[in-house]
């Protein structure tokens, strides 16, 4: 389940890289763990980095919700372990994807914010409230405070200490529009919503 997951999130960048012109953009398969998207040129774009970043979540959030109905469908036909088995294959692909959206460098969600927020201050307040969104579903879920707690304070370190990091590009990327960066902060809140109503509904089902 978890190869499949893993996949389905690299193939989400890979169509990403595909959609923004990277021709040559290809997927590594990796034994047990999935695979790597890596795309065919240099970024060209803010927006272009931000899209390809949220495309990995977003991808997967498509399938979440046919997933969900898909189980609720075998469950009324009364065919049980076909709906724990899609409850379990939405409850991990939520969770792995959610997690993905950690505002941290590296990270899907850091990624994200780093191009769509103007400045360090808006940057700073994004990521502390998108790490609260996310400690606070993860509490919805039945994660335990003091797991919690640790993730937190692991995190927040993190997101401070990787602030001015990353690799710089060759050349300077074309500046994100205000439209662009209003559609990319819609897209990243509509993608964890999907797939944190994902994790709280398999929690559900499953425990």
């Amino acid at each position: 389940i978890l190869t499949s997951v893993v996949a389905l999130h690299e193939l989400g960048h890979m169509a990403a890289f595909r959609l923004t012109g990277h021709r040559r953009a290809r997927m590594i398969f990796i034994p047990l763990l999935g695979g790597i998207a890596i795309g065919g040129r240099p970024y060209d774009s803010r927006f272009e980095v931000a899209f390809v970043a949220l495309m990995g979540a977003g991808f997967s959030a498509f399938l979440v919700p046919v997933l969900i109905a898909a189980s609720g469908l075998a469950g009324s036909e009364g065919h049980r372990l076909a709906a724990t088995l899609l409850a379990t294959l939405a409850g991990c692909a939520s969770l792995f994807n959610i997690a993905n959206l950690v505002p941290v460098w590296k990270f899907d969600g850091g990624q994200v914010l780093r191009q769509i927020c103007p400045g360090p201050a808006v940057l700073a307040l994004a990521s502390f409230l998108l790490l609260s969104a996310l400690l606070a579903l993860g509490w919805r879920a039945g994660f335990s405070p003091s797991f919690l707690l640790i993730a937190g304070a692991v995190f927040s370190i993190l997101s401070l200490i990787t602030v001015g990091s990353g690799v710089k590009p060759r050349h300077e990327l074309k500046p994100i529009k205000t439209f662009d960066r209003l559609v990319m902060a819609g897209a990243l809140l509509a993608v964890f919503a999907i797939h944190g109503y994902g994790m709280l509904w398999a929690s559900a089902q499953l425990m």
